[in-house]
């Protein structure tokens, strides 16, 4: 299925072999791009709003999303053991807000619901090429109204294939404006760059884009 291409039995083998926190591409806690984001802005004003992580992981930023003040927050990964993984984390939080997270394996291009945020963290970059444009309307279709769709545009370097697939503002821009998205580029400070641990000598910075209808 070209929907899956580059992201089915890749993962799930990652995540089989016993992939632990702060191993490969799990970052070990919420991504630092994501709780700067949180910071600069209140995006759950109102009781009831819904967030959505597609290629969730660990489901470490789903809950921070949820601690964020969102009421509803699905978690969702094509990876059956990578929800297992997300579950016991979300399971063996303390925090109140862990019961707002919902951990699903399933289809990020079959999904059907709207969110009025969403959060995209090394998804992108891990799917083939061929399906960017499908990832881009699928998002579209996702969002409510005045939803926000947040990127995390990673990892912006110069390299040759993937995954991870370099990325850039511009190419994730030019994605997702043709949908009719308006797209505004958010500066990242170093100290919020997305780094994961298996990233070796890849040198990459991380920008943020955020996207409204």
């Amino acid at each position: 299925m070209a929907h899956h291409a580059g992201a089915t039995a890749h993962w799930e083998s990652l995540w089989s072999s016993g992939l632990q926190p702060g191993q490969l591409f799990d970052v070990g806690g919420a991504s630092p791009t994501l709780l700067g984001c949180l910071s600069r802005g209140n995006y759950a004003p109102r009781r009831g709003m819904k967030a959505f992580v597609p290629g969730c992981g660990r489901a470490y930023d789903a809950l921070a999303l949820a601690k964020h003040g969102f009421d509803e927050v699905v978690a969702l990964d094509l990876s059956p053991t990578a929800v297992e993984a997300a579950r016991d984390f979300v399971a063996a939080s303390s925090d109140e807000a862990a019961s707002k997270v919902r951990c699903e394996t399933g289809d990020f291009f079959a999904h059907e619901a709207q969110y009025d945020f969403i959060w995209d963290c090394t998804f992108l970059c891990a799917l083939d090429p061929t399906v960017r444009e499908q990832w881009a309307a699928r998002h579209r279709q996702l969002l409510t109204p005045e939803g926000v769709l947040a990127s995390c545009v990673f990892p912006i370097c110069d390299k040759e294939g993937g995954p991870p697939f370099a990325l850039s503002p511009e190419l994730v821009r030019g994605l997702l404006e043709p949908t009719g998205l308006k797209c505004e580029v958010v500066e990242v400070p170093q100290s919020e760059y997305h780094q994961p641990p298996g990233s070796g000598s890849l040198t990459a910075s991380t920008a943020l884009l955020l996207a409204r209808p």
